[in-house]
């Protein structure tokens, strides 16, 4: 484990000051894939979903020059690939931080046909993945890579992004909650089957949601559902995002909405992606 300087460290901390400060209803958009980019310098910082078993990359948001992945590179990638970090996932089940170099000296790299056909056109060089828990035979990664003529990522970079990772999941289970009440008050008859539907009809076990939710509450909870952050539903309501946080941590509580995704953040979140 590498000791990081107090630069280091002061960069992780005004890193989490920001995210915490965007209020995500999506897994990594630009915005925070950015803010990454500046926390460690690359190229390309990617959020990828690969499904290994049909051979396939279901989700890549990526950002850098020419972003977007060309369904022909793709079909390159599968034919030469997978790559080295990949490969290590699936073959380890690991989730630590990673680069290629750790993995293969760079003239055997250099030598891959992989490389020769796939990644030196794309200019890409050096490849750091740190994993994120994924459903048998898929692997989920933030992949950070530089261009020939870069510097390999360093031990630094490893070590910083790897203490990302209980505050990424934090983020994960946050953007599932959201998800799952919008989900919830999309469907009557969700809230019906616990005893809490969105008119107030109960089940027979003491009334709806209506009359489980105060008025602020209720309030937040129809902004939520209109597909708004935290912080404009506090603009909108003249109060603290913090505020609207702990309406929503009640909200969570009363109708138990998202219960597992919160015991899983508190757990390290080692299965999230299977619910």
């Amino acid at each position: 484990m590498v000791r990081l300087p107090r630069s280091a460290l002061e960069a992780v901390l005004a890193f989490l000051g920001d995210a915490s400060r965007l209020e995500l209803d999506e897994l990594y958009p630009a915005e925070f894939l950015a803010r990454l980019q500046e926390l460690v310098p690359a190229t390309w910082v990617v959020y990828q979903e690969a499904d290994h078993w049909n051979r396939s990359v279901p989700l890549s948001l990526a950002i850098g020059p020419d972003d977007g992945n060309d369904a022909d590179d793709e079909e390159i990638y599968w034919t030469y690939g997978p790559c080295p970090t990949q490969d290590h996932r699936v073959c380890t089940g690991d989730l630590g931080a990673v680069r290629t170099s750790d993995l293969i000296q760079p003239r055997a790299y250099h030598r891959l046909p992989l490389y020769r056909e796939y990644f030196r056109p794309l200019r890409v060089e050096h490849i750091m993945d740190l994993g994120l828990p994924a459903s048998p035979g898929r692997t989920r990664s933030l992949v950070f890579m530089r261009e020939a003529g870069t510097p390999d990522f360093s031990e630094r970079d490893c070590e910083v992004i790897e203490m990302l990772r209980p505050h990424l999941y934090h983020l994960e289970a946050h953007v599932r909650l959201r998800r799952e009440l919008a989900e919830a008050l999309a469907d009557p008859t969700r809230f019906g089957r616990s005893g809490l539907d969105r008119d107030g009809n109960g089940n027979g076990n003491g009334g709806g949601l209506h009359s489980v939710l105060t008025h602020r509450e209720r309030e937040i909870v129809e902004l939520v559902a209109a597909g708004k952050t935290n912080a404009e539903i506090a603009a909108t309501l003249w109060v603290a995002p913090s505020t609207v946080k702990k309406h929503l941590e009640n909200v969570y509580a009363k109708t138990g909405i998202g219960r597992r995704a919160a015991v899983a953040a508190l757990q390290g979140a080692p299965n999230m992606s299977r619910q």
